[in-house]
């Protein structure tokens, strides 16, 4: 301001002369700062200060004249001329035209070009919008394609009467005793004795009967009060003797088990030694009907049934039992149950590989007690594991 007032004063106009506008406006415009002379903000925009430019400063802040920065100062006008420069809002006038633009993206073109490079890296096409929607996969599915599903993975010399399927779709189909039979000698020869099948059908099938019974959700430490009770209904013969096995793990698991089990003169050895282990825990064992409760029970496990023995069917303490149970308002779970019997039950668990079981059997259920495949091949039967995950499973109606 002070160079313009001894410009004014060495250039002195009269008043009134046309050139006094042009003076004014010349001096206004050398006043302002070099980012103001150079851009014309629009409104709107918030217009950016140099720490160097006087408009920063304040009003009665003279810039420091310092001697040899002449080049340092025409870099920073060079600097600021390619920030503020000319050119710069240009495009900020027009409208972008969307439907031109739009025209011009070929969407067929696109989506082609999309799956012919799907296809050449060998990855799932998903087409064109107009062919089909793509495939949306679940948590459980898997984008990589595999090979086909084989349903049938089970196949036996001579298929039985019925024919079973897992949840999966997988195809289990029923064998004849002889069969089965054959199955575990040859499985006891190779090692798995009939010990380890005991235990590890009672492991089983307790494990099946606890989550009848409620699961989790009764067995907690706020209903021991509600202890669950199972009566457990026993032969003289080695379904017997899965029967008590069962009911020892239960009893280890505090269920209130009573084991009913008639007085023989001759048992086997396992069903004495299955007997002598139930006896160490806090079950009841009972020789008489008349000792069974005559209230409702929570669950009945039948194990009266064998497979080859079919005149104890005749006996008075097996026709007093079967009656007991189906009079009896409580739910029958069947242990390794024959082709037919007296017992109607809801359940009925079969090992290995199922028998042709009656309408009277209830819904069958599977368990793996341990045959290696090899011991399936060797009686003729090619055999892929239907369990998956688990070792009781359940089997439908095919």
């Amino acid at each position: 301001m002070e160079s313009s007032a001894r410009f004014q004063r060495s250039h002195s106009v009269p008043k009134g002369d046309p050139r006094t506008a042009e003076l004014v406006n010349s001096l206004q415009h050398c006043s302002k700062s070099y980012g103001d002379r150079h851009l014309d903000v629009p409104k709107g925009f918030r217009r950016r200060h140099n720490s160097w430019s006087s408009s920063s400063r304040g009003a009665n802040q003279a810039t420091p004249k310092k001697n040899g920065v002449k080049n340092g100062i025409s870099q920073m006008k060079q600097r600021d001329d390619e920030c503020f420069g000319d050119g710069m809002d240009d495009g900020l006038d027009t409208d972008f035209d969307f439907e031109g633009n739009l025209a011009l993206f070929d969407k067929a073109a696109v989506f082609s070009e999309i799956d012919t490079s799907e296809r050449r890296n060998g990855a799932r096409s998903g087409g064109t919008p107009h062919e089909h929607t793509p495939s949306r996969y679940r948590h459980d599915e898997n984008i990589i394609e595999g090979k086909p599903i084989v349903y049938r993975q089970i196949t036996v010399p001579q298929p039985g009467a019925k024919e079973y399927c897992t949840d999966s779709g997988l195809v289990v189909p029923s064998i004849a005793y002889e069969l089965h039979k054959r199955l575990l000698s040859v499985a006891e020869r190779y090692g798995l004795t009939l010990e380890r099948r005991l235990e590890m059908t009672g492991v089983c099938a307790s494990q099946m009967a606890l989550t009848l019974l409620g699961g989790p959700n009764r067995f907690t430490p706020k209903n021991l009060h509600q202890r669950p009770t199972v009566a457990l209904l026993c032969g003289p013969h080695v379904q017997g003797a899965q029967g008590i096995s069962c009911g020892r793990h239960l009893a280890n698991h505090e269920v209130e088990v009573i084991l009913f089990l008639p007085n023989f003169v001759m048992m086997l050895d396992s069903v004495t030694s299955e007997r002598t282990l139930f006896s160490k825990t806090s079950g009841k064992l009972v020789s008489n009907i008349k000792d069974l409760p005559d209230t409702p029970v929570d669950l009945i496990i039948n194990s009266l049934d064998c497979h080859e023995n079919t005149f104890l069917m005749d006996q008075p303490w097996y026709r007093a039992a079967a009656e007991w149970a189906n009079q009896n308002r409580a739910p029958v779970l069947s242990l390794d149950p024959p082709v037919s019997g007296q017992v109607q039950a809801k359940w009925s668990l079969s090992l290995c590989l199922p028998l042709p079981l009656a309408e009277g059997a209830g819904r069958v259920y599977l368990c793996d007690i341990g045959v290696p495949r090899q011991v399936f091949q060797e009686v003729g039967i090619k055999y892929l594991s239907p369990f998956g995950c688990k070792f009781v499973i359940p089997l439908h109606s095919a």
